[in-house]
C-alpha cells in the first residue's frame, strides 16, 4: 500500500514539474553554416532539428531551419496565434532536394485539405507574412538548411516574438518536378513537431514534448512489479483497517461473487459452442454436390477465364477511398 502510494505522489511531482517549467534548451554550436550571420541557435526537442535567428524588430527575423541528412524534404514555418502550434493554418517554407544535389525552396500554405492527404502545391505569397532571401542549401552527408527573412504583420496577437509558434517536418518522399512533398511519417517524433518559442531568450514551450514525455513516464512508473499487491486484496486490507459497517464489506463479496459469477458463464458458454460445433461437424453427412460443396470435376479453362476477369474488374477498397479523397480535394 505505501508503495503504491509512493508512486502516484512520484508521479504527480513529476507531471508537476514538467507543466510548471518550460523545457530547458540547449545553446550550442550548430551546424558549421552560417549564411547570415545568426547569433542565436538552439536544437529543437524532435527530429534532430537545429533552429538559429537573428532579430532586427518585432515583426523583422531571419531563421536559420537545419536537419541532418537523409530526407527528400525539409519544411519550418510559423502558425499564428494564440493557440498552440499546429500544423493546419502554418506559413510554411518546404525544401526538396533535386537530382543536381540541390535544395530547391518554395512557400506552401497548410491548410486541413492537407491532413486529408491532398496534394501540397507551392504558393505565390502568404497572405499576412512576406518572404525575403529564401534559398536553401546542402552539404551531403551533413546537412540540408533552410534559411529566410521574415517580415511579420504587426498584429501581436497572431505573430508575436515572445511567444511565436513554430513548425518543422521532414519527409522522405516528394515530386522534386512538380514541388510536391508527400505525406511525412506519424511518428512521435513527426507529431510533436511543435514549438511557441520566446525568440528573446530562447525558451520555448513544445505541449507535444511534454505530452510524450508524460506518456512515457506514466509507462515507466505504471508497469506492473514482482511486489505489486494484488488490488482486491488490498481493498480487504483497507476495510480491515477502517472498520466500517459489515454492509460495505458484504457489498464488496457481492461484487465480486457476482463478476466471479459472469466470467465462469462466459467461459462455460465458450466451451459449449466450441464443443457443439465440433459435434455438429463429425456428424452431418458429405453431400456430393450442391451448394457449398467442393464438385467433382475441376472447372474448365473458359470458366476459370470468367471468373478470374470478375475478380480483376470488380475496385477494390483502396482504389475506391482513393478515388474518394481525390473528390474531396477537387471539392474543396
Amino acid at each position: 500500500m505505501l508503495g503504491t502510494t509512493n508512486s502516484v505522489v512520484l508521479i504527480i511531482l513529476t507531471v508537476s514539474s514538467s507543466l510548471l517549467f518550460p523545457i530547458s534548451e540547449q545553446y550550442s554550436n550548430c551546424s558549421p553554416i552560417n549564411p547570415m550571420n545568426i547569433t542565436n541557435c538552439k536544437k529543437l526537442v524532435t527530429l534532430g532539428a537545429e533552429f538559429g535567428w537573428n532579430i532586427h524588430s518585432n515583426t523583422e527575423i531571419d531563421i536559420l531551419f537545419t536537419i541532418r541528412p537523409p530526407a527528400k524534404w525539409i519544411a519550418w514555418g510559423v502558425n499564428p496565434g494564440p493557440q498552440r502550434a499546429e500544423m493546419v493554418g502554418t506559413r510554411a517554407l518546404i525544401g526538396i532536394s533535386q537530382p543536381n544535389g540541390t535544395l530547391a525552396v518554395r512557400k506552401y500554405n497548410i491548410t486541413s485539405d492537407t491532413k486529408l492527404g491532398c496534394r501540397l502545391k507551392p504558393s505565390q505569397d502568404f497572405d499576412d507574412v512576406i518572404v525575403k532571401n529564401m534559398k536553401g542549401e546542402v552539404k551531403p552527408r551533413r546537412y540540408m538548411s533552410i534559411f529566410a527573412m521574415l517580415i511579420l504583420p504587426p498584429d501581436q496577437a497572431a505573430y508575436n516574438i515572445l511567444k511565436l509558434n513554430h513548425v518543422w517536418q521532414v519527409g522522405f518522399e516528394a515530386d522534386d518536378a512538380l514541388m510536391e512533398p508527400k505525406m511525412h511519417s506519424t511518428s512521435l517524433q513527426n507529431v510533436d513537431s511543435t514549438e511557441t518559442i520566446n525568440m528573446t531568450t530562447g525558451r520555448g514551450l513544445s505541449i507535444g514534448h511534454r505530452q510524450h514525455h508524460l506518456r512515457t513516464m506514466l509507462a515507466l512508473r505504471l508497469t506492473p512489479t514482482k511486489t505489486d499487491d494484488v488490488i482486491s486484496v488490498n481493498i480487504f486490507q483497507g476495510i480491515a483497517i477502517l472498520k466500517p459497517n459489515k454492509t460495505w464489506l458484504w457489498v464488496y463479496v457481492g461484487v465480486l461473487g457476482m463478476l466471479g459469477l459472469v466470467a465462469i458463464g462466459l467461459e462455460i458458454f465458450t466451451w459449449t459452442k466450441f464443443i457443439y460445433n465440433l459435434y455438429r461437424r463429425s456428424t452431418q453427412p458429405q453431400a456430393s454436390s450442391g451448394a457449398g460443396q467442393r464438385p467433382d470435376t475441376l472447372p474448365e479453362a473458359e470458366d476459370i477465364d470468367k471468373i478470374y476477369n470478375y475478380n480483376n474488374s470488380k475496385p477494390s477498397i483502396s482504389s475506391q477511398v482513393q478515388k474518394l479523397m481525390n473528390l474531396t480535394c477537387l471539392v474543396s
